[in-house]
């Protein structure tokens, strides 16, 4: 028996392969026989599973997949018989195929032998061939259809069928009606060249314009790094910092489809922490098995008892345990008075299907006001444990700080404020940099007192800053040792 599979989820849905090899290998990397999408299909690992015919049988066989195989719905632990009907997902909610057997093609039974040819009777002589199969046979072929012919050629086809159609040549050339017909296809075409040319010449251009703008913006690309490292190093007082600001001003490129990336390769990496069916906070992994998060939304965690992680657009159904919490030991929350690393890490029982880039020490260095930063979160009023879908959201550095808000050397400038409009949820979230790497972890903002006349009277009264503030992702890296 033969092996049909029909895709019935993921990127190839709707479409079938037969096979009638003994193996079948599927998977993401490209050497496989049934090749996953890459990008659509994650769930699937690069060498996902094995199909194999073992003595008139067919068998899946897990080959360690990260997010296991399932066949009729039970996970395969070493392999699983298969038969017609048995469908086999690719992880939980991964690319899902439906298995055929069908029998072989019979061989295809061998042609007739030719009857011999019979030569004619003696004493007849084989008829004549018309006369306008001689003129077919004297007169040059047409080239094959979709061929490209030059103008020379064209010329002599038509100067020759003219001297036949007028019957002043026997199937020769005659060279004054060559060079005839050969001046008048040059001057038809001839404007179709001076529009080949031309046409010749704007790509030229175009293609040297694209080179140049590819050098330029990895030039440009270099030399902010360089003023920013150049910028790092300089202390606050330092004249010279007002210039690199300026030129950093001007070389800064924008980028309209950074955000949507940066999204779509991060989305799997950045969860949602819940408890009792409610979210509270937003966390996301630097480990496989390990998430960063707020330090005061593990103290709520604590407080709350039994939480769990839910993945980003996991549908509620792609659930971590939360088995053990820590916070930064530095932290002190009951200091109202000052801000202390607001930092920590959960563990969960299972493994993240994305791990977040974290920035170098050098990147970090050389963030400063006026950078671009990106967020994805949970704002609170959104929270959805039945559906958790994250929030994106763009907003710029306003200063990197010490813990007291003044300029400080790297050690200490560990404060990264910005203007990102989060909210309690979104505590907890990556920042992201404008090179796609996490700087800081969300962590709240400030309260700001003022006056405000409510019902005619002057009323002290305490807002929520539009300044928000998050703590350099260095921080995370005590509590990963």
């Amino acid at each position: 028996m033969n092996l049909r599979i029909v895709h019935i989820a993921g990127q190839k849905a709707g479409t079938s392969q037969i096979f009638e090899r003994d193996v079948v290998r599927l998977g993401r990397a490209p050497d496989n026989d049934v090749v996953f999408d890459a990008n659509h299909d994650r769930e699937a690992s690069g060498h996902h599973a094995e199909l194999r015919r073992e003595g008139g049988a067919w068998y899946v066989v897990d080959l360690g997949s990260r997010n296991g195989t399932f066949a009729g719905g039970q996970r395969v632990h070493q392999r699983h018989p298969l038969a017609s009907g048995t469908e086999v997902s690719f992880g939980a909610k991964g690319p899902r195929i439906l298995i055929e057997l069908v029998p072989a093609a019979p061989p295809m039974a061998p042609l007739p032998p030719m009857p011999p040819m019979q030569p004619p009777p003696l004493g007849i002589a084989p008829a004549a061939a018309p006369p306008r199969m001689q003129i077919a046979q004297a007169v040059q072929p047409a080239p094959p259809a979709g061929a490209r012919v030059g103008q020379r050629t064209i010329a002599m086809m038509i100067s020759q069928a003219v001297a036949v159609a007028s019957g002043r040549q026997k199937f020769g050339r005659t060279a004054e009606l060559n060079a005839i017909v050969e001046e008048k296809v040059t001057a038809a075409t001839a404007s179709q060249r001076r529009t080949a040319y031309v046409l010749g010449a704007l790509l030229v251009v175009a293609l040297l314009a694209l080179g140049g703008l590819i050098f330029w913006s990895t030039r440009s690309q270099d030399e902010i790094q360089h003023l920013r490292e150049e910028l790092a190093q300089m202390p606050p007082e330092d004249p010279r910092r007002k210039e690199i600001e300026g030129r950093l001003g001007n070389l800064h490129p924008s980028n309209a489809s950074f955000g949507r990336n940066l999204y779509d390769r991060s989305k799997k990496g950045i969860f949602m922490l819940a408890s009792k069916g409610e979210g509270f906070c937003t966390a996301f992994a630097v480990r496989p098995s390990m998430l960063a998060t707020s330090a005061h939304c593990i103290q709520e965690a604590k407080a709350k008892g039994s939480v769990v992680a839910l993945e980003n657009e996991g549908r509620g159904q792609a659930r971590f345990d939360v088995i053990e919490m820590r916070t930064h030991p530095s932290y002190r929350p009951t200091d109202q008075e000052s801000i202390t690393p607001d930092v920590g890490v959960v563990t969960i029982r299972g493994r993240s299907a994305v791990v977040l880039e974290i920035a170098t020490k050098q990147e970090l260095s050389g963030m400063g006001a006026g950078d671009d930063v990106y967020l994805i979160g949970f704002p609170g009023r959104l929270m959805d444990t039945t559906n958790p879908a994250a929030t994106f959201l763009a907003a710029h550095i306003g200063r990197v700080t010490s813990a007291s808000g003044r300029p400080a050397a790297y050690q200490d400038a560990w404060l990264v404020q910005h203007d990102a409009a989060t909210t309690r949820g979104s505590n907890g979230s990556p920042v992201w940099s404008g090179q796609g790497k996490v700087i800081a972890v969300n962590s709240g903002g400030y309260l700001e007192e003022g006056e405000e006349k409510i019902a005619g009277r002057k009323t002290e009264v305490v807002k929520a800053s539009p300044y928000k503030f998050g703590m350099r992702i260095d921080l995370v890296e005590a509590l990963l040792k």
